[in-house]
Parts: structure tokens; C-alpha cells; sequence
């Protein structure tokens, strides 16, 4: 069974002329132990989707229009207050965006760990500080560090002190939303590493969010790409990375890394996403995608499966094109099979 379960959830900012449908029919599972990525570029959807999982969408004005969201089997949906706040920072920490607005300015951010623990744990205020200052060693956060506020620490130590929070309650999942969207290239690297250093010390699995391909290639081993609130692509980080299929998750990799895909250049993506009020049943990608059809215009899109069926897309042409093969390659071999059967 796996840990966390999103099923066709549907997310949505109401709107005097309908709905905006940020989050549209979205599906995934988090294994135990596992690190799963949700890759796509602002305004996607990913991040609303961890707000729904957390059941934070309230909060910010957005409604839950369908869908289940299943925590080790059970319906997240229908917690009541008490099940609702053990299940935030309990079973499942966050560890948000923006630290500096996540964390209290009138606390010392050691007593801000400490009080997750106790919170969540039901340790004593001595016991909590024991804890909290372990927590401080292992993430390598200086001692004189526990007494400061927020506005005295770096935009890194703000990070690590996010994830003391995460782990002071030995959550079974931890969400990282946009981790290292503030953090310099080399600070980015330590973090993800300090990331992978949590997960094996907790055991517990993380959902990494970002808009970074490269940071979703080095922590996880199965991604989702997200466009326009859609999952378009899903499977194998590796798979992904040496065989995308849909234009979206190519166009991403182009990016990223050109020489990967031995471009000349780095390339763009023209155009704008969709505004998803009342969002088509057709590609989302379409008017953005050099390789549009009038097709991708007019059929429904859906989720085809490619290779051994565990590489998802959401493309018609290459569903297309994977079909036409299959049909020559079937051709083939059955001529093959009638020349045999002639000689004999």
C-alpha cells in the first residue's frame, strides 16, 4: 500500500465567472521511503497540490471540487480538528517556500523546533530542548544558532531550520515545497544533500516540489512534470530524463541542459500557459507546442501509457506515433512468420 494516495483531485479559486482550476484530475502515489518529484514551471499547480495534501487550500481561498486524498489508507478529506492537527507536522511535515514567512519572528528559532516536538511528541519542555539541540547538531546549525530569530539567519540556515521543524515530530512524509528557489547554486547543492541526510537518518519519504529540473534529476526516483494543472508526463526520473515524450517535459530539458539533448542553444518556450478559468478538455500545450496539429485542438486529452506501461504522457501525437510503430512492427513480423511458414 502506498503511503499517500491523490487520486483525480480537483483544486479550484472560485471566480465570478466560473471556476479557475488549478489543480485538474491530478493522480500520484508516494511509496515509503521514496523521494517522488512534481516538476513544472510557476503557476502550475504544483505547489497548490501540496496545499491541498496538507489540507492547508482553506487558508488560502481555494476549494477542493473532487477527488481523494488517502494517507496510509485513510481518507485525509475527512478528519476532524484533532485528526487534522496531528496529521500536519505529525505524520506529515511541510517544509514551506518562503521559511521567513513560514517561521514566527517573536521566537527564537530553537524554541520553534522545540515546540514542534513537544506539540507533536508530548516531550517536556527539557526534553524537547535535548531534542531540538540534537536536531541542531545533526543538521549542522551552530549551538549559539538556537537563541537567534529569524531575521538574524541566512537564507540557507532559515532552510535547515525549516527542516529541524519537519523532522522534530519523526514524520512519515515529509512535502518540500521549493526548498532551494532562495539559495545560491552551492548552498542549493548542500541543501539537497542535507535533504538526502534526513531522509536516511528519518527513513520518512519526501514529495520534493520545484520548478528545477536538475534538483528533481539528483533527489528522486520517479517525477511528474505539471502544466497548466494537468500531470503530463510521469514515471522513471531516469526514464524521463533519456526518453521524454511529451514536448512540454522536452522543452523543460532543453532548457535545463542543452547539451543533454545536443541543442546548439539554450531554448525557450514561446508563448504563455493558459488561464484556467473553465479550462478545454484539449491539450493545454497545444498553442505553445511547435509540433501542434489541428488535432491537438480537438480531441480530449488523457493519460497514455508508454513503454512497459509505468511511463505515462499526455500527448496525442506520440500516442500516435507509438501506435502507427506498433502496427508497422506487427505488419513485419507477420510477413516474417508467412515467409517462414513458406519455406517449411
Amino acid at each position: 500500500m502506498a503511503l499517500l494516495e491523490v487520486k483525480d483531485l480537483v483544486t479550484y479559486f472560485p471566480h465570478e465567472k466560473g471556476k479557475v482550476q488549478v489543480v485538474d484530475h491530478v493522480s500520484f502515489t508516494v511509496n515509503e521511503r521514496e523521494c517522488f518529484g512534481i516538476i513544472g514551471e510557476s503557476g502550475c499547480g504544483k505547489s497548490m497540490t501540496a496545499t491541498s495534501v496538507m489540507q492547508y487550500h482553506n487558508e488560502v481561498g481555494a476549494k477542493i471540487g473532487g477527488g481523494q486524498i488517502l494517507f496510509e489508507g485513510r481518507d485525509v478529506m475527512s478528519f476532524g480538528k484533532k485528526e487534522l492537527q496531528d496529521y500536519r507536522g505529525g505524520e506529515v511535515a511541510m517544509i514551506m517556500q518562503n521559511t521567513m514567512s513560514a517561521l514566527d519572528p517573536l521566537f527564537t528559532v530553537g524554541d520553534q523546533v522545540a515546540e514542534t516536538i513537544r506539540r507533536h511528541t508530548g516531550a517536556g519542555k527539557k526534553e524537547a530542548r535535548k531534542r531540538a539541540e540534537e536536531i541542531f547538531t545533526f543538521l549542522g546549525i551552530p549551538a549559539d544558532r538556537y537563541k537567534a530569530y529569524p531575521h538574524e539567519l541566512s537564507g540557507g540556515m532559515l532552510q535547515r531550520i525549516a527542516g529541524g521543524i519537519a523532522i522534530g515530530s519523526n514524520p512519515k512524509l515529509i512535502i518540500a515545497d521549493e526548498p532551494t528557489t532562495a539559495l545560491d547554486a552551492t548552498v542549493q547543492l548542500q541543501y539537497m544533500q542535507l535533504l538526502k541526510k534526513i531522509q536516511k537518518q528519518t527513513k520518512a519519504a519526501i514529495l520534493l516540489i520545484s520548478h528545477d529540473i536538475r534538483v528533481i534529476q539528483m533527489m528522486c526516483s520517479r517525477i511528474a512534470v505539471m502544466y497548466a494543472g494537468q500531470i503530463v508526463e510521469e514515471g522513471n526520473t531516469d526514464e524521463i530524463m533519456e526518453h521524454p515524450v511529451h514536448p512540454y517535459t522536452k522543452a523543460l530539458l532543453e532548457a535545463a541542459n542543452p547539451h543533454a539533448l545536443k541543442v546548439d542553444r539554450i531554448s525557450t518556450i514561446n508563448g504563455q500557459p493558459p488561464f484556467l478559468l473553465n479550462p478545454p478538455a484539449t491539450c493545454r500545450f497545444a498553442d505553445r507546442c511547435a509540433n501542434c496539429t489541428h488535432r491537438c485542438h480537438q480531441q480530449e486529452t488523457g493519460l497514455y501509457a508508454d513503454n512497459d506501461g509505468g511511463h505515462f504522457h499526455r500527448c496525442i501525437l506520440a500516442a500516435e506515433e507509438k501506435e502507427r510503430n506498433a502496427t508497422e512492427n506487427g505488419k513485419i513480423e507477420a510477413f516474417r512468420i508467412r515467409e517462414h511458414k513458406a519455406a517449411i
